[in-house]
């Protein structure tokens, strides 16, 4: 069997995957590539969306 701590970081890992597809999918950018950024690389892909995400749109 697999060790505990193991296994909740990949779980961790997957849910950042999840969000970040999410949060790129609503800002117009490809959520399968940010899946595979933030489920391997968590805290510097989230990062990196805000980063790209700094800039807001104009209220219309």
């Amino acid at each position: 069997m697999s060790d505990p701590i193991t296994l909740q970081l990949g779980f961790g890992s997957f849910l950042f995957g999840i969000f970040c597809a999410y949060w790129a999918q609503t800002t117009g950018r490809n959520p399968w590539l940010w899946f595979a950024c933030g489920f391997l690389f968590s805290p510097i892909t989230g990062l990196v969306l805000l980063w790209k995400n700094r800039t807001r749109q104009p209220a219309r």
